[in-house]
């Protein structure tokens, strides 16, 4: 039976394959049909077609469901509008820059109408899947960049209304809006089957909420990768300030840890041996963990 948790496998170990190995090793005394009701969510189209093919090395059996974070917004049941398609939200993004310029000449050259449209399409969308509000950015208190900053509120001013418009949403904010309704609908029916997420560290908002709320489950397991079980407690303790420590590779899980009200001890490895699977060279990962 396949216990809920926070699970890992370590750096360098073949993710795939450990990952399929693991799970075929937790439902060996269950009968055949009981895979086909484990749910698993991955993060990329190749992690899925990896997993597969390590499944098909093991012969005919039932496969659990797998599924691509990316497609929630897809699935029926949560009725998530269609996104805007991108040429239509830059040529709108695009009216209103040129409409900013006309009234503001020197904020920036008309050439740049449209690379001014795209970067605050981009900028819209990672917006809405971190949840973040133009307001948010407004109220930030950057005393040393000022007249800078002020030329960006100005900026952002244009895309404040397309950030919150759940009918006509971005990317982005499909997504946020699908893990959302997904988790409210698991907080009030958990699922009665198994419900992994399996590959994802969470560096993105959406995908971070979305591991959280399964972590909840009474069935949900999360299974990371390359999670460094080597580093020493005073380094889990640098990793708490997001300033100095944002760029080391085991910060997501830090910040996890905590928004779960757990300590990485309480990351077990997916495989019983340890180090939570064969790593290639554990000797390497422990003077590598050091240095990072």
């Amino acid at each position: 039976m396949i216990a809920p948790g926070v699970f890992y496998l370590p750096p360098g170990a073949s993710f795939p394959a450990h990952l399929v190995a693991g799970l075929c090793d937790r439902m060996t005394s269950q009968p055949p049909e009981a895979m086909a009701r484990v749910t698993m969510y991955l993060n990329t189209a190749r992690m899925r077609r990896e997993v597969e093919a390590a499944f098909q090395t093991r012969g005919a059996m039932l496969l659990p469901t797998l599924r691509l974070i990316t497609d929630l917004p897809d699935d029926p049941q949560l009725h998530i509008p269609p996104a805007v398609p991108p040429l239509r939200r830059r040529l709108e993004l695009a009216r209103l820059v040129a409409r900013l310029l006309d009234s503001q000449p020197d904020l920036a050259p008309r050439s740049a109408v449209f690379d001014l449209a795209d970067s605050l399409a981009q900028l819209a969308e990672e917006m809405q899947g971190e949840g973040v509000s133009a307001q948010t950015l407004a109220a930030l208190d950057v005393a040393g960049h000022s007249a800078h900053w002020a030329r960006t509120v100005q900026f952002l001013s244009i895309i404040a209304p397309h950030l919150q418009d759940a009918a006509t949403p971005d990317a982005g904010l499909r997504q946020r809006l699908a893990v959302e309704r997904q988790a409210a609908i698991w907080a009030a029916n958990p699922p009665r089957h198994p419900v992994i997420v399996a590959g994802s560290t969470g560096s993105r908002g959406t995908t971070a909420r979305l591991m959280q709320a399964v972590a909840r489950l009474p069935l949900g397991v999360l299974v990371l990768p390359g999670f460094d079980a080597d580093l020493p407690e005073e380094g889990w303790a640098a990793l708490q300030d997001s300033l100095t420590a944002e760029d080391h590779p085991q910060f997501r899980y830090r910040r996890l840890a905590d928004d779960l009200g757990l300590s990485p001890s309480d990351f077990r490895p997916w495989h019983a041996d340890p180090g939570g699977g064969p790593a290639p060279s554990p000797a390497r990962n422990r003077p590598i963990s050091l240095s990072l």
